[in-house]
Order: C-alpha cells, then structure tokens, then sequence
C-alpha cells in the first residue's frame, strides 16, 4: 500500500517538473525564436525519458505488490481475518470472548475456488457471514438473526479482508 502511494508521488512529481522543464523550455524558445515544433520534440523526449525511469521502479515495485495481493487467501487466514476485524470494530469482544457468559465463534463455513464464507456467531445470538473473495479479498457481509429476520440478509458493510491479515 505504502509502495504504491509513493510511486504515484514520485510520478506526480516527475511529471510536475517535467512540465516545469517544459514550460521553462518553451519560454526560452520563444526569447530565441524557435519554432514550437523543436520545443515539442524536447519535450517528448524528457518526458518520456522522465517517466520511463519512473515507470521501470513503478512497475517492478506494482509487481511485487501484486504477486503479494494476487495470492489466494488460505481458510486459516480468511478465518483470522475476520476474527481481527469483528475485535477492531467491538473492542468489547476480546472480554466476551474470555466469559462462559456468552457464545461466541468463528468458523469457515464453506470454501471453494471462488468463495470462502466465515460464519460469526455473535454475543447476541446474531449469525454473520462473511463472503470472502479467496483471490482479492473483497468481502461483504450477511446477518441472520433468528427470531428476528426471516432470512439472511446483506448488509452494507463491505471491505477487504487482506487489510486484517497479519504477516508472521
């Protein structure tokens, strides 16, 4: 995440002083009387040299992020995730989860190439799920609360699980 937002502030500041470069160019061919046809032909020259250089670091600093983000999220993985994320958005959890007060769990409900689902039984007897796309993350969620709704409904939450995987 961190490597492509400096990649794009180093293409925008290439390309910022690029069109300093250019328009002090231009300005000194026009003192000299040049035709804009010279001006253009340097301009696309250092410009192109400019962000080829920074597109060489781009592109191999992208392609590193996207090997990392194109790997297939693991069960075990899509499974901690999830865990992380319900404990950062109700620190509260973390007590529950060390009471017999209260029936909480995760667990993987299903997995295929295309889904991996993570059923939450929350504190309030609530069933979440967690539709997880394996191979780039993105997740939206369902509640179920029986008693309560006829069927399991989509919410509008929505997120991607690899912001809650932790590296080991």
């Amino acid at each position: 995440m961190k490597r492509a937002a400096i990649a794009a502030m180093m293409f925008i500041l290439v390309t910022s002083m690029t069109a300093c470069v250019n328009n002090k160019e231009a300005k000194k061919a026009e003192d000299n009387g040049s035709s804009r046809e010279s001006i253009t032909i340097e301009a696309s020259s250092v410009e192109s040299t400019s962000i080829e250089s920074v597109s060489v670091e781009t592109s191999s600093e992208i392609s590193t992020e996207n090997t990392t983000n194109q790997e297939r999220i693991t069960d075990d993985q899509a499974l901690e995730a999830i865990k992380n994320y319900c404990l950062l958005n109700n620190p509260d959890l973390e007590e529950m989860l060390n009471s017999d007060e209260q029936t909480i769990y995760w667990d993987v409900e299903s997995s295929d190439d295309n889904q991996i689902v993570v059923l939450y039984r929350s504190y309030t007897a609530a069933l979440v799920r967690y539709y997880i796309d394996p191979t780039t993350g993105e997740t939206y969620v369902t509640e179920f609360v029986p008693g309560i709704t006829e069927e399991e409904e989509r919410t509008d939450e929505s997120f991607n699980v690899k912001d809650y995987i932790v590296s080991k």
